[in-house]
C-alpha cells in the first residue's frame, strides 16, 4: 500500500510525503495513474513524536482518491481522528482507536457511514507454551528460545501496561462489533510468521466476539476490503484455498491451528517440506 504522511521525514520509509493540499491530490493522481488498488494515510504523531496529517490534506487526500475511484484506508490512534476521518469520507481504519474509550457519538458516526471497515490489529494479550509450540511448526528454533527468553525477562509492570493497552482495545471492538461495524482482518506485527494470525483469531474472540464472527471476518470481511472477489467463501468458480482441520473451530478458535491439509487453488500443498525449508530443518 502507499502511504502519505505530511512530509518525508514522518516516516523514513514513506512513498510520498505531502505538505500542501496540492501535493496531496497530485500525489493521489500520480498513485492513480499508477492503478494502486488502495491508498493509506497514517493520522497518528507516533506518540507524539512525529507531526500529524492534518485534516485539511487527508480531506484532500480523501476527496481526490473518490474522484479517482480509489479508496483510502488510515492508520489511526486517537478516538478524535477516527471521529474526523469519518466526517471526511474515509473507507477503511487500519487499526483500532487505541487512546480512549469509543463513545455514542462514534457508533453514531459509523451508523451513518455502514460501508467503512475496521481492520483490528489488537497488541499482544498473552504468548503462552502452547504459543510458542505452535510457533515452533514455522521458526526456528534459535528464535523460538529467543522468544522465550525475552518473555522471562519482562517485568510485571509492562506484563500489566500490556494487558491495560489489549484490554482497551478489546472493549472498543466489542463495542463496534456490537454496533454492527464492519470488522475485517489483518496484522502487521510479525507479519513474516502465519501463527501470529492464529494469534490474532483468538485475541478478536478473546475480546468478545464470536468463533463465526472472527471466521467470517477473516475470510469474508477481508476479501471484500481487499476487493478479491474469487476469495472468502467457499462457493462455485472460486479459486479452491482452505485448510483442513481436524476439529470445530466454532467450538473453540484455537482449533484453527489443528491444520491437516493446506489447499491452493485446489492444489494440495506439501507442508512437510514447506515447513523444513521455513525452519532449516
Amino acid at each position: 500500500m502507499p502511504n502519505a504522511g505530511p512530509g518525508a521525514e514522518y516516516w523514513r520509509p514513506v512513498a510520498y510525503g505531502v505538505k500542501t493540499e496540492a501535493e496531496a491530490r497530485a500525489a493521489v493522481r500520480e498513485l492513480a495513474a499508477k492503478k494502486v488498488d488502495l491508498i493509506k494515510i497514517w493520522v497518528d504523531d507516533r506518540s507524539g513524536t512525529v507531526p500529524k496529517l492534518t485534516p485539511p490534506l487527508y480531506r484532500a487526500i480523501i476527496d481526490e482518491a473518490h474522484k479517482n475511484n480509489l479508496r483510502v484506508a488510515a492508520h489511526i490512534f486517537y478516538l478524535a481522528d477516527a471521529k474526523e476521518l469519518l466526517r471526511s469520507g474515509i473507507d477503511i481504519f487500519a487499526h483500532g482507536i487505541r487512546d480512549k474509550d469509543v463513545d455514542d457519538e462514534l457508533i453514531g458516526l459509523f451508523k451513518q457511514h455502514p460501508n467503512v471497515f475496521v481492520i483490528p490489529n489488537l497488541p499482544d494479550r498473552e504468548t503462552t507454551e502452547a504459543d510458542l509450540k505452535f510457533a515452533s511448526e514455522t521458526i526456528p528454533s534459535a528464535q523460538i528460545k529467543g522468544m522465550r527468553d525475552a518473555l522471562a525477562a519482562v517485568k510485571p509492570d509492562a506484563v500489566q501496561k500490556a494487558r491495560e493497552f489489549y484490554a482497551l482495545q478489546a472493549r472498543n471492538l466489542a463495542k463496534l462489533n456490537a454496533a454492527g461495524v464492519r470488522i475485517g482482518f489483518g496484522t502487521d506485527s510479525s507479519a513474516a510468521v502465519g501463527w501470529n494470525a492464529h494469534q490474532e483469531l483468538t485475541d478478536m474472540v478473546a475480546a468478545g466476539m464470536t468463533p463465526p464472527q472472527v471466521i467470517v471476518a477473516a475470510t469474508k470481511t477481508a476479501a471484500e476490503i481487499v476487493q478479491l472477489d474469487q476469495l472468502g467463501t467457499m462457493a462455485a468458480g472460486k479459486s479452491a484455498d482452505f485448510i483442513v482441520l481436524d476439529a470445530n473451530p466454532l467450538d473453540n478458535i484455537n482449533n484453527t491451528r489443528r491444520i491437516v491439509e493446506v489447499y491452493q487453488r485446489g492444489r494440495k500443498l506439501d507442508r512437510a517440506a514447506m515447513r523444513a525449508g521455513f525452519t532449516g530443518r
